[in-house]
């Protein structure tokens, strides 16, 4: 039997992942080394004709001009669409190689987004796969950083994923198909140049000469395994997770019964579903997230990398914008009722008692009904409020907070009762002195905050 040629191979690994369909518009990027180059000419051979992506970074000189000139020249030889950029960032600022990433990662989506243009192909092999598995193992990685280069990633296709690079070589030397060299793929500062000419064939000299094969193998199934593991999380999420202007709040109540793993998966997917790039979130700042799901956590607030900020509000988390500004709001609730409070995600109700049948509420307070209307009115904080709670010395109700050390970002919409002009309650803190029940109280209202039922 024939063995299969690279085309063969890469149009298997196409039909196995549903990368492509006949005619579907495609962008490839194109450096102008040989995983790339070769990448344009298979896909022409299966019938595509995709347009060709060229970020020159400028970061070598002239030798990135001629590689600018080289992919333009290719694209003009193959009658495909041409789209150049040249990136104004300077490689001595940060990372190089995630600088790099990015700017291509935009420049690609720019000319896609301005084309109509359905997929993205990158020229990465088997060989670049298992170099990222090493280099996030190295780094410290969960399942889904080992297996972050997938075969496909939404609009992102890897035909050359199963393929390796001295494939790749081979078919460009049989079709006399010259390539560009960067000889910065040389220089083993580069963590990943360190792996790809040190580590890999240490190792594979060492241990397995099949080193490649067993760890594409070893990815293969940890893919597998955290496909699954995300639908899981997805499905739970669906029933859980809501928006609420913008935050997404996820009610937690079952969460803390399953396992670490798990409860660190939905963690992680809610900060990606709230618009996290996720680049800067590490081990660390996962498991202080994790912390508020403790009891005795309500009101805590986490701050993160990036644009995310992540609160608990009873049995609630809020994956909020990090320059989120609270609204004001103001509710009424009537005697009985409740209201939803939107903007905090809590519920409050009013009840009638009997005032020999009163049971103490961590979340609520009794107040003395005959003070009160047929309704109060539900608000936030308002600068200049001034309370005085039984048991307690009367003051501004912002040195209360400032005693209680409750977080600047969270007064603003801290619920306050209010009955005509004065404040009956403010929620956690003692009744006001004026509305406390007693002896010969004939009507007894509480007040009890729930968290809000969640719909998907």
């Amino acid at each position: 039997m024939k063995n299969p040629t690279l085309v063969d191979r890469v149009a298997t690994t196409i039909d196995k992942w549903r990368m492509l369909s006949a005619g579907d518009s495609l962008l490839i990027g194109v450096s102008g080394g040989a995983d790339s180059v070769c990448l344009v000419h298979v896909l022409r051979e299966l019938g595509f004709k995709p347009g060709l992506a060229h970020l020159n970074h400028g970061w070598r000189g002239q030798e990135s001009d001629e590689d600018a000139r080289f992919v333009e020249d290719l694209a003009k030889k193959l009658d495909l669409d041409f789209f150049e950029r040249r990136s104004q960032a300077d490689p001595g600022q940060g990372n190089r190689e995630a600088t790099a990433r990015t700017n291509r990662q935009e420049f690609f989506h720019e000319i896609m987004e301005s084309n109509g243009i359905a997929r993205l192909a990158l020229g990465h092999t088997s060989d670049d796969r298992v170099e990222t598995f090493l280099h996030h193992l190295l780094r410290g990685s969960g399942t889904r950083g080992l297996v972050s280069m997938r075969p496909l990633s939404g609009k992102i296709v890897r035909p050359l994923i199963q393929s390796t690079r001295r494939e790749v070589e081979d078919y460009l030397k049989e079709r006399n198909q010259a390539w560009r060299e960067d000889r910065t793929n040389e220089d083993t500062r580069f963590v990943r140049n360190r792996i790809r000419h040190v580590v890999l064939p240490e190792l594979t000299a060492a241990f397995n000469p099949r080193l490649q094969e067993s760890l594409s193998r070893t990815i293969d199934i940890l893919e597998a395994e955290d496909d699954w593991l995300e639908g899981s999380v997805r499905e739970w999420l669906k029933s859980r997770a809501s928006g609420e202007g913008e935050a997404l709040v996820v009610d937690f109540d079952d969460l803390g019964s399953k396992p670490i793993a798990f409860v660190r998966r939905v963690l992680m997917a809610s900060l990606r579903w709230a618009g996290s790039s996720m680049q800067d979130i590490g081990f660390d700042h996962v498991e202080n997230i994790r912390s508020l799901l403790e009891s005795g956590k309500s009101g805590r607030v986490i701050e993160l990398p990036g644009p995310i900020t992540v609160e608990r509000n009873f049995g609630q988390l809020f994956f909020r914008p990090s320059d989120w500004v609270p609204a004001d709001y103001e509710y009424e609730l009537t005697i009985p009722g409740e209201v939803h409070i939107a903007e905090i995600g809590t519920i409050f109700q009013a009840h009638l008692r009997s005032p020999d049948a009163l049971k103490p509420k961590q979340a609520g307070a009794f107040v003395d009904g005959e003070s009160l209307g047929p309704c109060v009115k539900i608000r936030n904080w308002k600068n200049g409020d001034f309370y005085n709670p039984i048991g307690r010395p009367a003051s501004k109700l912002k040195e209360l907070f400032q005693t209680e050390r409750i977080p600047q970002r969270k007064r603003r919409q801290w619920p306050v009762f209010v009955a005509e002009s004065s404040i009956v309650w403010v929620a956690s803190f003692p009744v006001s002195r004026d509305f406390v029940p007693t002896g010969t109280s004939r009507s007894i209202v509480e007040f009890e905050a729930v968290p809000s039922a969640k719909v998907i």
